[in-house]
């Protein structure tokens, strides 16, 4: 069993075609992935308001002023600033800039010590101008809101004004609501194309053991013919030609890994031993699903190998590698039709480094981690069962 075992491997890494689906192309792959995805992350970070100020008399030495040029500083807990302020010397060139597009707002400061806000009309209600517009607002509503607190307690209660501490303490909000984070990594929509890439790869992984067990096969390869005519159960030969091929399978898997890993940068929230781990259990089904497609009678080697292929290439596009409308055809699925999800291969690979990325509690993982054991399990004894029946009139 050792001696197939070990000329089973030789005879894998030695066929280099296998290294052009199993290596080669996930690398490939992540590469373009590389530069097509490198600003998408970028897109969905929040950029500072592009905001003009009327540097009149009335601005300088306003408090609005003060509280403008805070926010137009870096956040002490390293996020960036909210405004992004550029000065007009007066009301007309801040409007010119305004109708211009340069800026997305105009703050001023009128004879009263009034806040002022000019925006520019716009029809779309979701667009970012829109978005930014409702900021400068926020900004403005939140800075009268306070003036106004000031006159009342001055109106009020006029020794308060000569205590900083009470006066700090009317303008911080309440706890009441407490920031926390729901995912263990802060999510990047470019990591879904990833994850799902490594779930193609590993299936195309399968394509390593479908070549062993046909050439494991007498009507397939004169070096199944040999082999059949020896004293080895067909049940060894086929063990030892699955871990033959799991091995190669998870080598190269492991090499993909570490090129997406180290050089495409994906984060995969510090759980890397697991997603090797992970990687060992796919590379395992990918392994599976080959040598069923590879036991099954009557068949020759090129009809497998496009079976396989055919296969690889559909059950990647219901986990969505093929780009934003498959995430969305991937999703969908998942919602209305979430146990087609659990029985496909390349979506329950994803979706365990999914668990990993988003969750703290390995709960989720170990359910994806079980399901791709019990899989290959079922392909495992139905190649068993493919191949022990197998009858041949003449070697």
């Amino acid at each position: 069993m050792t001696d197939v075992f070990v000329m089973t491997l030789k005879t894998l890494v030695r066929d280099r075609g296998l290294f052009v689906w199993g290596l080669a192309f996930p690398i490939l792959l992540s590469t373009m992935f590389l530069f097509m995805f490198a600003n998408l992350d970028d897109l969905q970070s929040f950029d500072a308001v592009p905001t003009g100020v009327v540097a009149d008399e009335a601005w300088e030495g306003s408090a609005l002023a003060a509280v403008v040029d805070e926010l137009a500083e870096p956040g002490a807990a390293g996020e960036g600033p909210l405004l992004a302020v550029t000065s007009y010397p007066d009301a007309e060139a801040a409007r010119s800039a305004l109708f211009g597009g340069e800026v997305d707002g105009v703050l001023s400061v009128g004879a009263g010590g009034e806040p002022r806000l000019a925006v520019a009309p716009t029809d779309d209600s979701l667009s970012a101008v829109k978005v930014n517009q409702t900021i400068l607002q926020s900004v403005v509503s939140t800075y009268a809101r306070d003036q106004a607190l000031v006159r009342d307690v001055a109106r009020t209660d006029p020794a308060a004004l000569a205590d900083p501490a009470r006066l700090a303490d009317a303008f911080t909000p309440t706890g009441a609501i407490e920031a926390v984070s729901l995912t263990r990594s802060a999510p990047k929509e470019s990591v879904r194309f990833y994850y799902a890439l490594f779930g193609m790869a590993a299936l195309f992984g399968g394509t390593i053991g479908m070549t062993a067990i046909s050439r494991a096969q007498p009507n397939l390869s004169p070096l199944g013919a040999r082999r059949a005519l020896g004293a080895m159960p067909r049940v060894r030969m086929l063990v030892a030609t699955l871990a033959a091929s799991w091995t190669v399978a998870f080598a190269c898997l492991l090499a993909a890994f570490a090129y997406v890993r180290l050089v495409a940068g994906v984060d995969f929230a510090g759980r890397e031993g697991l997603c090797v781990v992970g990687l060992a259990l796919a590379a395992l089904l990918a392994t599976a699903l080959g040598t069923f497609v590879g036991a099954l009678p009557k068949i020759d080697f090129s009809a497998k190998s496009g079976i396989m292929t055919a296969l690889v290439c559909l059950l990647s596009l219901f986990a969505g590698l093929y780009g934003e409308p498959c995430m969305e055809l991937a999703d969908l699925i998942a919602r209305e039709a979430p146990l087609l999800a659990a029985v496909n291969p390349a979506t329950v690979v994803t979706d365990l480094f999914y668990s990993l990325y988003y969750y703290d509690a390995l709960g989720p993982y170990l359910v994806k981690a079980t399901t791709l054991l019990a899989m290959a399990a079922v392909l495992i004894v139905a190649s068993l069962a493919f191949v022990r029946r197998q009858r041949y009139a003449s070697i």
